[in-house]
């Protein structure tokens, strides 16, 4: 099978071309390492040309709302145009439970404005929402706060394993639950806070560790839930506690 992966060289994305190697599949990588510009298009001509799926697992740095949104919704749209001009079975995409409850959060809307444009294409989608990755609450700390002190969100959260959502993804690719909506989250629930601390610790980094109210309806939902699995969602891989236990890994 040849698969394009549109953020190939992420934290995802370069798991899942690894893995689609391993299996003899051939995989084409969809960045700008690679030569492609996936907000314009522009050298995705003759690309896809005999690919079967497209993994759209691109992701940004900013958590300005205005610009995540154009760039996951340009992202979404020349994806959707350019497989359907190539004749690929499917489009595969990666995305996060309880975006539609956080609107207010930057990133979410981004995610939200991608769901609509992929599901608005030709192309049959199907959509993969994980919860947050084991490594994402130290990870959103690192970026808040001064010296050794940090700020962590206070909310529940349910981490998944990243390699976890990585093998779900491949699933998908090979057409299991075409064109559905599948969540996937992981065994263990617990305070934000307390996996940053847990985290800090395993890696023997010494930081205080403070608890942020994220304001508005969005933080209202979060401290609710809203980024846990819900009832319907597949929980599976290594808890949090177990990925502490082998030391933290990035």
């Amino acid at each position: 099978m040849r698969v394009a992966v549109a953020g190939g060289t992420g934290q995802v994305g370069s798991r899942v071309v690894s893995r689609l190697q391993a299996r003899g599949d051939e995989a084409v990588v969809l960045s700008r390492s690679s030569g492609v510009d996936l907000v314009t298009g522009e050298g995705l001509v003759g690309v896809l040309d005999g690919v079967q799926a497209v993994l759209d697992c691109t992701s940004t740095t900013s958590q300005v709302r205005r610009v995540c949104v154009e760039f996951f919704a340009a992202v979404a749209r020349t994806l959707q145009l350019a497989a359907a001009e190539a004749g690929v079975h499917r489009l595969v995409t990666l995305s996060i439970v309880g975006i539609d409850a956080m609107p207010g959060v930057g990133h979410y809307a981004g995610k939200l404005a991608q769901k609509r444009e992929t599901r608005a294409g030709a192309v049959p989608a199907t959509i993969l929402r994980a919860t947050q990755f084991h490594t994402f609450p130290a990870q959103l700390a690192g970026t808040l706060g001064l010296g050794p002190v940090r700020l962590c969100l206070r909310q529940p959260v349910q981490p998944v394993d990243v390699e976890t959502v990585v093998e779900h993804l491949l699933r998908l690719i090979d057409g299991q639950d075409e064109g559905r909506t599948v969540d996937l989250g992981g065994p263990q629930r617990l305070a934000m806070t307390t996996a940053c601390r847990r985290t800090f610790r395993a890696r023997g980094a010494h930081r205080l560790v403070l608890p942020l109210v994220l304001p508005g309806r969005s933080g209202r939902a979060a401290r609710r839930g809203a980024a846990l699995a819900g009832p319907d969602a597949i929980l599976a891989g290594r808890s949090f506690e177990e990925w502490i236990e082998a030391g933290a890994p990035a």
